[in-house]
């Protein structure tokens, strides 16, 4: 079989491909066998009648018609493995010439994925959460904890952002009758029956009255006007921040464990919420600096449908049903579902940006690295090193696992060479962003020199004569 590719327009490739006379015979004598056992002929046993009849009964064409039917699709995924065509939908087969007689000729048409030209990056800055806890941030959730733990008095101060205001108050609109409402209790930063009436409470105390104009509920109508009075009030009085807090309200002794247990908390949130959601940042960063803006449908589709796969293979693997997983893990079909299209669109935006990078840089996957990554695989699956890499050129990965080593050294570039800093502006290190724990260079690693026992006992015996 011989084939060639042209590039058309929209992201897609044209494979020629033409199957010489004598390759196709085996097929047309498979495709008579197949016939042969499904057409019933008077004299003959299903699967005996010799060919010549059925040729005479059913036409020349017949058997030639089925096998180009029965290996089009075979020779098409031939062609694109041949030609090393990464294609992210399914070939579109069209016989040419061939179809009675002479060489058969076939066209092959495949999305591949579009290619961007990655510019300009070498300024790349990224900008992750925080997964660093100032001392602020613990603070403020102390106070919190001393206001889930405090108590409201009455209080002749100011209302302010955490009291709660008992008040008469009255709302008169255009050609309507006063509505008056009485004793109504309302703690700031609540939902309010009128908008606008926590502002004007804000600085009053008790006796104190307010008024203002409130929006109208109806649009085009006029404001309504807001009067009324504080009657009482009552402010939130938190306990004292110390030692004696701290054991009210946690299992610590003191408020310094406390402080630190909240920052370790908060830290732990932090750094799970940046593990969880690094590359998404990386992706968005990434395909804006590649201009990368609409994705191929096809590709999104087949990134969902494998990470729909691996996912099924993991809840196998923890011997869950599906219907149980969902239960445990409190979701529906649906919800995963939609957990899984968003990340296929990350995913499907980040390969894209990486492939770019990676072109733009020149970080093409080595033969040594292809075989480094060919015997791990062997060794995994117990097969020999030949048969792995001679299985995975016939199955078309040998030439996804290049691209793949060179989307890895495109992500090891961005983290070498890009400004990774928190949303505070502090920088970031690989394991910061990842949890990945950092690599030790062999260059730095300076290993002692083995120190002979009498050489030990020699400088033991100046250091103590130095000390006399």
């Amino acid at each position: 079989m011989n084939s060639h590719t042209e590039q058309l327009e929209n992201n897609q490739v044209k494979l020629l491909v033409e199957i010489p006379e004598e390759e196709l015979a085996p097929d047309i004598e498979q495709a008579f066998q197949k016939v042969a056992r499904q057409v019933r002929l008077p004299g003959f046993r299903p699967g005996k009648a010799p060919r010549r009849v059925l040729e005479a009964k059913l036409g020349r064409g017949f058997a030639r018609a089925e096998a180009i039917n029965d290996n089009a699709g075979r020779w098409a995924e031939q062609a694109i493995i041949d030609n090393e065509v990464e294609a992210i939908s399914r070939p579109a087969v069209t016989v040419t010439e061939g179809e009675e007689e002479g060489p058969l000729k076939i066209d092959v048409v495949v999305e591949v994925r579009p290619e961007y030209v990655f510019e300009g990056y070498g300024d790349l800055r990224i900008e992750f959460p925080a997964p660093n806890i100032s001392d602020d941030e613990v603070a403020e959730q102390i106070e919190r904890l001393r206001e889930a733990f405090g108590n409201y008095e009455d209080s002749e101060d100011a209302i302010g952002e955490t009291s709660v205001a008992t008040i008469d108050f009255e709302v008169t609109a255009e050609g309507s009758d006063p509505s008056t409402v009485t004793d109504y209790v309302l703690r700031i930063g609540a939902a309010e029956p009128v908008e606008g009436l926590a502002a004007a409470l804000s600085g009053k105390s008790v006796g104190d009255t307010f008024e203002f104009e409130a929006p109208a509920t109806v649009e085009g109508e006029e404001p309504r006007k807001v009067t009324g009075t504080v009657k009482a009030h009552q402010s939130l009085v938190k306990p004292e921040l110390d030692d004696d807090f701290a054991k009210d309200v946690s299992e610590f002794e003191s408020i310094d464990e406390l402080r630190e247990d909240v920052r370790t908390s908060l830290g732990n949130f932090r750094r799970s919420l940046l593990r969880n959601s690094w590359r998404q940042v990386m992706a968005n960063a990434l395909s804006e600096a590649a201009g990368i803006t609409d994705l191929p449908g096809s590709l999104v589709q087949r990134e969902y449908e494998n990470l729909s796969h691996d996912f099924g293979h993991r809840i196998e693997n923890t011997g869950l049903s599906f219907a149980k997983y969902l239960e445990v893990a409190n979701t529906t079909a649906d919800e995963l579902s939609s957990r899984l299209a968003s990340e296929a669109v990350i995913e499907t935006r980040l390969d894209l940006a990486l492939r770019a990078l990676a072109n733009a840089e020149g970080l093409a996957a080595t033969d040594d690295e292809v075989d480094e990554q060919v015997a791990q695989i062997a060794n995994a699956s117990g097969m020999d090193t030949d048969d792995a890499r001679e299985r995975l050129r016939l199955s078309g990965q040998l030439f996804a696992l290049r691209a793949e080593i060179a989307k890895r050294k495109a992500l090891d570039w961005v983290f070498d060479n890009a400004k990774l800093v928190d949303d505070k502006g502090n920088d970031l290190t690989r394991s910061d962003i990842t949890g990945e724990a950092p690599k030790i260079e062999e260059a730095q690693v300076e290993v002692e020199p083995e120190v002979s026992a009498e050489a030990a006992e020699a400088a033991e015996d100046d250091g103590e004569e130095a000390t006399e």
